[in-house]
């Protein structure tokens, strides 16, 4: 249910003082002006270039895997300014979320992300809701601070600021701004996130503002605006399908003494479509059909992370034509909206401009970022591409070089002290665990229980000073993969942003069964994927079950749920009869738990018993909606980082040296593998793993005359000092350190003179294929050994690949040494199912 919770009439008194534009006079009366938007959303201070698997969404948009690190504040400030440049009318407008995401906001909680777009020179931002995620005071004083362009946020009644105690957020905040672009005069309006700040629907939030229902907001602004400007830009954080209802309008539940003026009014009528208790009762629920609003041109969206491509086109009640663009997250990319707008014939009727055509265009943010030319090349449909060989190309590397010097200075400079502070104080290089495979954060097959949330549940369940039954965490604040290769400090900033941390709490069985029944609740209105993931539980999803329940089925309290439906219950709870406040006296609604076949610890759910259970602190005190953790009044805050949980629970995995031994645990006493239908598992792929490790550990130290390989692999290592026959440079070196492997007849590699590719005579049999010495040089060489993220650990121990990036001291010791590494070992058990019929 969508609340509304009016002062509205307040938030306009506020803005009734229309701001003076200044600039040079343009008469445009009846002419075509084309306007370009340039647009950014959901940066999550991603400021500095990071690593991920692209999936193929990623990549259909233009975003190459193999051009890594993406994102990064030097190369969107420098494709910004060259969009600037190119444009006559330039307008660079940003839908929220710039804070939270990567180590520099959990030190500096916004200032660079805030100093980064005003030196971009962004026109005006959304505020979204991970900017108050150190606190409201916070965001207020980094944009006061730090901040300056406009923070717009229509649909949020601020608090007095003159009260005491006050944030003061309403004079950092507006609710609108208007930028003259060359005589185009742009009303750009902020709709700020209402669905992710449950709290802000409540009384006395710490937010201090009070959530205005969105479409009457757009509605009362666009007539304040359309009588002096040109275009109306909705710049959205509210989600894809509420920028919609903006246009198209939506159904919602409402008080009838809530809803009676807006139902009665002559323009834009609220239209009852269903009543709940007595007609004409103040207290009675109504279903409404809210209109979409008239009057708005461009809406630009954020939250979702999602990329529009092309945009949406919806249709207003008037039957205009409105532009809908999401431009996606983490600054991977950026969106060009450019416009070709009608200008009135006469200007100051309140008639505005109208758009004849768009055309819109996004810009990946990798390596390659400033050459299309290569970016054609790589996707081109009749070239295939052996894994490395693109990135290896000597065009494509001078293309990368030549893309890297155009990135801006500024913001170089900008980051540079932040940068050293966090290689001061985080140390984010560290390794303390390796992964064979992607460790994924969602469940894409089941939707339930994913492999890195039930590590992290069973991290917090089992910590030392908790040590609870059962531990749940919501699946949002899990926040990236753990991908293939090594898990450094750095990766599980990326997975934890939030300074969350464990709380105990003690719950009844019946406080017990409400959680669960929200976690269904919750999860069906999501697809059915699981909202939460759990540890020392086992339950069902019956999301059948909370559609069933929203149909509001009546019963008679007196009946005790015998009058509910009795076809097709199998598997599902049993009916109960509820008292429903939108029903007349005795009636009731049948209602079922959606949370089914709850075990805890392998026993039912014991409706009577008290559970010792360990979640996160933002759950805890509501977040995400959930109440009944708010209620409850045993909440004990441990202090212990989620972060610094995880990091803890997988240094104590099993390594490669225990996989390989047969132990069946590791020396701090975790399993080794998985617990699969009752027992553990270590699967082949880990087993495959780890004995490649050792493989390519034993080649490193096999030796040649006074040297090892692991010696001779070293960039720039003198073989002549090793004393051994045939070795007389670095690729003889490199080429021969298999000495054992076959190479035919009585050889070995080590006997081949890979430079001249003539071999001993006892090389009788050698086979054809080694008839050159390249041949001969790509058999001999050493395996390639484990992946490091980016590359081969051969490549980043001999130090000739440059995909390899910068190769810091820890990554050289794993790669010296694979098998004493803890392996990050996780997957789906299904310990969450889900009911969907």
């Amino acid at each position: 249910m969508r609340r509304v919770l009016l002062g509205l009439a307040c938030a306009l008194a506020t803005a009734s003082c229309m701001p003076v534009m200044e600039g040079q006079d343009y008469n445009l009366e009846g002419q075509e002006v084309r306007l370009t938007i340039l647009h950014t959303s959901d940066i999550h201070s991603r400021l500095i270039p990071y690593d991920f698997a692209p999936l193929k969404t990623d990549q259909d948009l233009g975003l190459i895997p193999e051009a890594g690190p993406f994102g990064g504040a030097t190369r969107l400030a420098a494709l910004l300014k060259r969009e600037r440049e190119k444009g006559d009318r330039v307008i660079h407008l940003d839908s929220g979320d710039c804070f939270q995401g990567a180590p520099i906001f959990n030190l500096n909680t916004g200032e660079v992300e805030f100093k980064f777009l005003s030196q971009s020179r962004l026109d005006a931002a959304v505020v979204g809701n991970h900017e108050f995620d150190a606190g409201a005071l916070n965001f207020t004083n980094r944009a006061r601070d730090n901040a300056t362009f406009p923070l717009l946020a229509a649909n949020y009644l601020w608090n007095d600021w003159r009260a005491t105690g006050s944030n003061q957020t309403a004079l950092e905040t507006a609710p609108y701004t208007i930028r003259n672009i060359k005589g185009v005069r742009v009303g750009v309006i902020g709709m700020a996130n209402i669905s992710s700040l449950n709290s802000i629907v409540e009384g006395g939030n710490s937010l201090q503002a009070t959530a205005l229902e969105q479409n009457e907001v757009v509605r009362a602004y666009v007539e304040l605006l359309r009588p002096v400007t040109d275009l109306i830009v909705v710049v959205s954080h509210l989600g894809l399908t509420e920028d919609q209802d903006v246009i198209q309008g939506y159904e919602a539940y409402y008080e009838w003494g809530r809803a009676k003026s807006f139902v009665a009014r002559a323009k834009s009528p609220w239209q009852v479509l269903e009543w709940f208790g007595p007609q004409g009762d103040e207290k009675s629920v109504v279903r409404v059909l809210i209109p979409g609003v008239s009057g708005v041109d461009v809406i630009l969206g954020g939250h979702l992370h999602v990329v529009l491509n092309p945009p949406q086109l919806l249709t207003d009640p008037s039957g205009r034509k409105v532009v809908l663009a999401h431009s996606g997250a983490f600054a991977k990319y950026m969106g060009r909206l450019e416009l070709v707008v009608k200008m009135p014939e006469v200007s100051g009727e309140g008639e505005g401009a109208e758009v004849i055509s768009q055309d819109y265009r996004v810009f990946p943010l990798d390596a390659l970022w400033c050459n299309d030319a290569m970016r054609k090349y790589r996707y081109d449909s009749s070239i295939f591409w052996e894994e490395g060989q693109f990135i290896q190309n000597p065009d494509v590397r001078a293309a990368i070089d030549a893309c890297k010097k155009q990135e801006d200075r500024d913001a170089t400079q900008l980051l540079q002290p932040y940068i050293i502070g966090m290689d001061f104080k985080l140390q984010l290089t560290n390794i303390f665990s390796y992964a064979p495979r992607d460790v994924q954060r969602r469940n894409n097959s089941t939707g339930g229980d994913s492999p890195l949330g039930n590590i992290a549940a069973d991290s917090m369940r089992k910590r030392r000073r908790v040590e609870a039954e059962m531990a749940l965490t919501n699946s949002l604040g899990i926040r990236d993969n753990l991908y293939a290769g090594v898990v450094t400090q750095e990766s599980m900033f990326n997975v934890f942003p939030f300074e969350n941390t464990i709380n105990i709490m003690y719950l009844s069985g019946k406080e017990m069964q409400e959680m669960f029944n929200f976690v269904a609740e919750r999860s069906s209105e999501r697809g059915c994927v699981s909202q939460a993931q759990i540890s020392g539980a086992r339950f069902t999803m019956d999301c059948a079950q909370v559609q069933i329940n929203d149909l509001r089925v009546p019963c008679d309290l007196a009946k005790n749920a015998t009058d509910c439906p009795a076809e097709n219950r199998t598997g599902h709870a049993p009916w109960q009869c509820i008292e429903d406040e939108a029903s007349a006296p005795g009636e009731g609604r049948c209602y079922a738990n959606p949370g089914t076949a709850i075990q805890i610890n392998g026993k039912p759910l014991d409706p009577n018993g008290t559970y010792k259970i360990a979640v996160n602190d933002y759950i805890a005190k509501g977040g995400s909606g959930f109440n009944v953790l708010k209620r409850n009044t045993t909440r004990i805050e441990t202090g212990i980082s989620l972060r610094d949980s995880l990091i803890g629970y997988m240094q104590g995995f099993c390594n490669c040296e225990d996989v390989l031994a047969g132990r069946e645990t590791s020396k701090t006493g975790a399993r080794c593998g998985n617990l699969i239908n009752g027992q553990w598992t270590v699967d082949d792929q880990i087993v495959g793993f780890c004995r490649a490790a050792k493989s390519f550990k034993d080649e490193l130290s096999v030796k040649l005359g006074a040297c090892s390989c692991k010696d001779l692999m070293q960039r720039g290592f003198d073989p002549a000092g090793c004393n051994a026959e045939g070795i007389n440079t670095a690729d003889d070196a490199r080429a021969a350190c298999v000495a054992g492997k076959p190479a035919g007849g009585d050889c070995t590699c080590k006997d081949l003179n890979l430079d001249t590719g003539t071999f001993p005579a006892k090389c009788t049999s050698v086979p054809a294929e080694l008839d050159t010495p390249s041949e001969a040089k790509a058999y001999c060489a050493p395996s390639p050994g484990p992946y490091s993220g980016r590359c081969s650990c051969r490549d980043v121990l001999s130090g000739t690949n440059p995909i390899c990036g910068n190769v810091t001291p820890e990554l050289r010791n794993f790669c010296e040494n694979p098998t004493s590494m803890a392996i990050a070992d996780a997957v789906e058990d299904g310990r969450i199912g889900r009911r969907v019929k």
